[in-house]
């Protein structure tokens, strides 16, 4: 696992590499105020509902795939894995449509209260990234079926096209603002799901062929359902707790969103290269630990990861406070200045005071996905977003724009330390 790990690790950097590639054109282009803004906005509900698609998915599908494949022949397995994608990508398409067609009721709703310069941005943008939607349950699903074939570096991989593409594209059209962004994200991830779906046929899935019996394709669509019906909760709580935040923060006037936005990428460029882009990994390990009763190993990788995750956490406090501005300044110039810098590093700092917790987090989950509770994710994601919420609204008269960032360290703090418990009862629970 550690060498999967690594390989993974190496990917992810290269990935967020040409993801921060595309960002130094974005601020160059566009610094923050209004255009960016509305952009950001935009992107959130295709993110909301793809987000929601991926937990549920991954919950229900990687069990089911892994007794297929037990119990049934290469055929089955390659049969049950198509129709699975042609599923998803259909679904993904027919809700692009549907959001594509709302927008002129959608846009006025999400925007808020947000400027009037954004909301005006956000309409343009919006018809256009509803295409995400579809792109990124497609890309989703197949990252899974890579990850269940030892081939996620594929998945891993990709992104980095997709940064190179929507970076070249501002490079070569920056006149073209906010159409140059749009066509560029776009582009970008039709490029990278490309890539995934070329890596899949490699593996020796073929798009087009048989799909199971009709009759024991409603068993297994019945178990996944099973399965995922029981985190859904929990999966569309912990993506309301990634999509408000940036709703709350427009609400403090032009550039706000942009700040948090340039900040929330970087936060979620280090959280992506330390655990999420393994977490496929992370979670088909502790699968075979918990198959084979191994409690001791889990709570070694337990105890590793949380001295790890403290370690990383003093450190991002610690750059960011003293050169994380002047850095930003310095690397990114053009249309983003000292002031801007200024904010997206104050964001970025309150972001990072939660990420020892948002590591250790993370790695909890995927043990109670392993340990098939989904009701513990629920519930810990509920937790979450109350803590979330009330935090945000403690704190927005004092820390005016940056109370959103601290309120998201503070939700990641609470719902760690109240899943720490309940980790150690199941190890033990695992044990008797």
């Amino acid at each position: 696992m550690t060498r999967q790990l690594a390989v993974i690790a190496l990917l992810t950097a290269a990935s967020q590499i040409s993801a921060l590639f595309k960002l130094w054109f974005t601020a160059r282009v566009f610094g923050i105020g209004s255009e960016l803004d509305g952009y950001n906005l935009a992107l959130i509900l295709p993110t909301l509902i793809s987000g929601i698609v991926a937990g549920f998915l991954q919950t229900g599908l990687f069990p089911v795939r892994a007794r297929l494949k037990a119990t049934g022949s290469a055929g089955d397995v390659d049969a049950f894995e198509r129709a699975i994608l042609w599923g998803i990508s259909a679904a993904g398409v027919a809700l692009a449509m549907l959001l594509a067609l709302g927008s002129s009721a959608i846009v006025p709703a999400l925007a808020g209260k947000a400027p009037i310069a954004v909301i005006d941005a956000m309409g343009a943008a919006f018809p256009y990234l509803a295409t995400l939607l579809a792109l990124n349950m497609t890309g989703d699903c197949v990252g899974y079926l890579l990850a269940m074939r030892s081939r996620f570096a594929i998945a891993a991989a990709a992104p980095f096209a997709n940064g190179i593409v929507g970076g070249l594209l501002l490079a070569s059209w920056p006149e073209g603002g906010l159409a140059s962004l749009v066509l560029g994200t776009i582009l970008g991830l039709t490029v990278q799901v490309g890539i995934c779906i070329w890596g899949l046929r490699s593996t020796g899935l073929k798009l087009r062929g048989p799909f199971p019996a009709a009759e024991h394709m409603r068993s297994l669509t019945r178990n996944m359902l099973s399965l995922g019906a029981w985190i859904l909760p929990g999966v569309v709580l912990s993506n309301l707790a990634v999509s408000l935040p940036p709703i709350w923060v427009a609400s403090f006037g032009e550039g706000a969103n942009s700040a948090f936005g340039y900040a929330y990428r970087l936060h979620s460029s280090v959280v992506q290269l330390l655990v999420m882009a393994s977490s496929p990994v992370i979670l088909a390990h502790f699968a075979d630990l918990v198959a084979n009763n191994d409690v001791a190993a889990v709570r070694l990788f337990l105890r590793n990861t949380a001295a790890a995750s403290a370690v990383l956490g003093v450190l991002g406090l610690t750059l960011i406070a003293l050169i994380g501005a002047p850095l930003l300044d310095w690397v990114f110039g053009g249309r983003f200045d000292a002031e801007a810098a200024s904010r997206v590093a104050s964001h970025w700092w309150w972001m990072t005071t939660g990420l020892a917790f948002l590591i250790l987090g993370n790695v909890l989950a995927k043990l109670w996905q392993s340990q098939q509770r989904p009701g513990q994710l629920s519930l810990m994601a509920g937790a979450g977003l109350i803590t979330l919420g009330s935090t945000y609204l403690l704190l927005e008269g004092t820390l005016h724009e940056y109370s959103v960032a601290a309120a998201m360290s503070a939700s990641a703090v609470v719902t760690t330390l109240m899943g720490i418990p309940a980790a150690r009862f199941q190890g033990a629970k695992t044990c008797a």
